[in-house]
């Protein structure tokens, strides 16, 4: 099997970079082994994890050491192996299939078909669409919009901006990059997945003091703090203030991108959340005065006669209130929606607004 200029033997488990033999170790192999199984797929971590060490539990760390070396190896064809920030890695193979003039015309168009139908949840579609668009994966980015993560950069030296800003786009992650906080500041951003890898000596002022502004403006972007000469009350004090990771340098390729990894990770979830918290509140607005009455009543654990009692009204009344509660919130339990209640922070209280 060959990738660019390395010949590969699975039944020998072997590698050669143009006629040279490649050490490479047994656990990096096995991941090689399982994205040549599925070449140009998404093969997530968990796949891999479960492939590599089938009886053990081992942290998602281990796994970027190995793919780290994995790249090593492969030398030439090391940016075959893409980087999916937060789900896992693909293995793109050059094939004399590709068409280089081909994916340039239509990879906006298929990247963009993949993001739609993940946009809409249209699973089957996709699966179909996938295949196609991942065989021209060296022409494609993460997809546009507020699911794509981008990674910012602060550092007031160029080289190590442009250093940076390679790593991560031969991982296929949009990057930005700055020279200053201010710079940084002055940005609009829009609302998306995110990290920002801040360096703590600025020119101008420190990385302290943009994380510091960053809070006081509400901003809960997941920072990676890095420095030449860190101590450990300063990485203490990154840490408490809310920072993901503090690297110092110089740091491995693999260190960094699996703190970046961690902190994307970190920002999906908290995206996802505000997303779903939105969802509720804009659920929670189209109740009438009333149901939010019936819905704080239920939410303190009162039953249906209770609920009557309490606004004077009959026990078949407040029952097709609590109906339309549950309906409107997309409720299938009283717990589900105890849950929702508690994300956009309604409490029994409401019970005293004023019905219509």
């Amino acid at each position: 099997m060959r990738i660019a200029n390395v010949t590969i033997s699975l039944p020998m488990r072997e590698i050669h970079d143009n006629g040279r033999p490649v050490k490479l170790g047994s656990r990096a192999f096995d991941i090689l082994e399982k994205l040549l199984q599925a070449p140009g797929e998404l093969v997530s971590k968990d796949q891999l994890l479960a492939h590599v060490w089938p009886n053990a539990v081992v942290e998602e760390n281990n796994l970027q050491v190995h793919v780290c070396a994995l790249r090593k190896a492969l030398g030439s064809a090391r940016a075959c192996i893409r980087t999916v920030p937060g789900r896992g890695y693909r293995l793109v193979m050059d094939t004399p299939e590709f068409d280089e003039k081909a994916a340039a015309t239509d990879a906006p168009r298929d990247s963009l078909l993949i993001a739609l139908l993940e946009r809409l949840g249209l699973n089957d579609m996709l699966a179909e669409a996938r295949p196609t668009a991942m065989n021209l994966a060296p022409a494609l980015h993460a997809p546009s919009g507020d699911l794509a993560p981008i990674v910012y950069v602060v550092d007031d030296e160029a080289a190590v901006r442009d250093a940076l800003a390679r790593l991560l786009r031969s991982a296929d992650i949009a990057v930005q990059t700055f020279a200053s906080a201010d710079a940084f500041l002055a940005e609009p951003f829009a609302q998306r997945l995110a990290c920002l890898v801040l360096d703590v000596n600025l020119q101008a002022g420190t990385g302290f003091d943009l994380q510091n502004e960053l809070q006081r403006r509400g901003c809960e972007l997941p920072i990676i703090f890095m420095t030449g000469y860190g101590t450990i009350p300063m990485s203490v004090k990154a840490i408490k203030a809310g920072a993901q990771e503090f690297l110092t340098k110089p740091f491995d390729e693999g260190e960094l991108l699996a703190a970046i990894d961690k902190a994307l990770a970190w920002a999906r979830q908290r995206f996802a959340a505000q997303a779903q918290a939105r969802e509720v509140r804009s659920r929670y607005q189209s109740l009438t005065p009333r149901e939010r009455q019936v819905l704080a009543l239920l939410v303190d654990g009162k039953v249906n006669k209770q609920v009557a009692q309490a606004l004077g009204t009959r026990e078949v009344t407040a029952k097709v209130h609590k109906k339309h509660v549950m309906a409107k919130m997309k409720a299938a339990t009283l717990i589900d929606l105890v849950r929702q209640c508690e994300q956009i922070g309604v409490g029994p209280e409401a019970v005293h607004a004023r019905p219509d």
